[in-house]
């Protein structure tokens, strides 16, 4: 607002009034009596005391109304000093000591009154910096400080209005560290990051990416760059329906095959997801992994499934797969032909209910071991329980499949119903149990008549009785051999029916 009863205002009014009245009194006076009137003198003086008179009087209620101006101001000033909601104070500019405080300083910083005006400004800015100040109770607070110079008492000072800004700089500083954390996990992956504004033009990217498009098209992008200048027209044509759809509002998930120079054959997952910002699409963001060990590993288990299926059917053998990230067993056909169990029976606990819990250590327990251990071949004989209640023999075997970092995440295996040959061999062992044992005795006896024989004269009449009972022992002998020869037919006809 501009102040109508300034010094400079007063002086020009005066001197303008002067001016204008030198000008007309002078010229009515000369138009009143004449030119030689001796009047004239007389209203000269009159009119200069009268000049006198209005300029005292003019200049009193000039300088009056500038004053009473002026206290309103000061008063206005002072108000606004006291009962600013910021901390304000001035202070000596020769000494630094502080000369006034408002109501506000007092109850921020905690200092009465009377310690602020003991207290100099570097009593509350110990660093100098104007960024902090310290309270009574030590506590360090962000400040934003404006000051101006002024006059106080005659001495040159200077106006302090101090915001505190803590809780705003320790958000802006938090904000600040995680947009750099974000900034280096964003920087720290392998994986390319990058988004595109509704033009089609970069708005952000990662280390990665940028790297990745300068070795490959060796296009130094920058923010800004329209997207048609990574690659030629044919592959902008291409990648351009994927955004133009997430800029509809659709997330897309696309694997992408490209032949790379020095490389070969690579596999990206490129996930395209819309970025909304109060409720419009502005832009798209891209997220793109390298896939190609996945797709890979996809190819190589193609390829031994089709070998599973092929020896699934050439075998009796019933062939599994345990996954174990998942511990989901697949299991095929055979299961279900030689046991009566539901292939769908996947999650391994039904296979360790399967074994005999006399069998349970020697199955569960080796093979947990041998893939602890890190070892790759399993094979043990345990008891398995069909669909109808029933143990049967099977002989397991395993193999365990290591990932590139050494660790276990496959085991394949094949098992074999064994209870018939198992059966097979209890019946050989009960015939060589039998034939060791039957023949033993008749051969010793067999051996001790020998021993009772002349052999110097075989016509001994002694020899007679001795020779009958070799007869004997020789039709017992053939008859525990035809037993024998019997057992072994019929085991070996049972397990050709098979």
């Amino acid at each position: 607002m501009i102040n109508l009863f300034s010094p400079l205002r007063t002086v020009m009014i005066f001197i303008a009034f002067g001016i204008f009245w030198i000008f007309t009194t002078d010229s009515l006076l000369m138009w009143l009596f004449g030119p030689t009137s001796s009047r004239i003198w007389v209203g000269q003086h009159l009119k200069g005391v009268t000049f006198m008179l209005i300029c005292g009087s003019l200049l009193y209620w000039l300088l009056k109304k500038y004053l009473t101006s002026l206290h309103h101001s000061e008063n206005a000033y002072i108000r606004i000093f006291k009962e600013s909601p910021h901390a304000m104070w001035i202070y000596n500019k020769k000494d630094l000591r502080i000369l006034l405080v408002n109501d506000a300083a007092v109850n921020t910083y905690g200092y009465s009154r009377q310690e602020f005006l003991q207290m100099q400004m570097t009593d509350l800015d110990p660093k100098a910096d104007g960024l902090q100040h310290v309270k009574k109770n030590g506590e360090l607070v962000y400040v934003q400080v404006q000051s101006f110079g002024t006059s106080y008492k005659g001495k040159a000072a200077e106006v302090v209005s101090a915001m505190d800004v803590t809780d705003k700089y320790l958000a802006d500083e938090a904000l600040n560290q995680q947009e750099k954390l974000l900034n280096t996990i964003i920087n720290s992956t392998d994986a390319l990051i990058w988004a595109v504004n509704a033009d089609k033009q970069f708005i952000a990217f990662n280390q990665a990416f940028h790297n990745t498009i300068l070795k490959f098209t060796n296009t130094d992008i920058k923010l800004g760059d329209a997207l048609s200048m990574v690659e030629g027209e044919l592959e902008y044509q291409r990648w351009q329906k994927h955004y133009d759809r997430s800029l509809q509002g659709e997330t897309l998930v696309i694997e992408d095959a490209r032949e790379l120079q020095g490389i070969g054959l690579s596999w990206s997952e490129v996930t395209f997801t819309p970025i909304v910002m109060e409720g419009d699409i502005i832009g798209v963001a891209c997220f793109a992994r390298n896939i190609t060990e996945r797709k890979q590993q996809e190819i190589r288990l193609k390829k031994a499934v089709e070998r599973y299926e092929i020896v699934s059917l050439a075998t009796n053998d019933v062939i599994w797969d345990w996954d174990l990230a998942t511990n989901k067993v697949l299991w095929n056909s055979n299961l279900q032909l030689l046991f009566g169990h539901d292939t769908s029976n996947e999650d391994i606990s039904w296979w360790k209910k399967m074994v005999h819990p006399d069998d349970y250590a020697r199955a569960v327990f080796s093979l947990e071991e041998v893939i602890r251990t890190r070892l790759t071949q399993w094979e043990v004989e345990y008891r398995f329980m069909n669909a109808w209640g029933e143990y049967r023999y099977v002989s397991d075997r395993g193999y365990v499949i290591y990932n590139e970092e050494g660790l276990p995440y496959r085991v394949i295996g094949a098992m074999q119903d064994i209870d018939e040959k198992k059966k097979f061999v209890e019946d050989l062992k009960k015939v060589a149990h039998m034939s060791s044992h039957g023949m033993r005795r008749p051969v010793a006896s067999m051996l001790g008549l020998v021993g009772l024989m002349n052999k110097e004269n075989l016509a001994d009449p002694d020899n007679a009785p001795l020779l009958v009972h070799v007869e004997k022992l020789a039709q017992e002998m053939d008859e525990i051999l035809h037993d024998v020869a019997d057992k072994c037919n019929t085991i070996f006809m049972e397990v050709q029916k098979e």
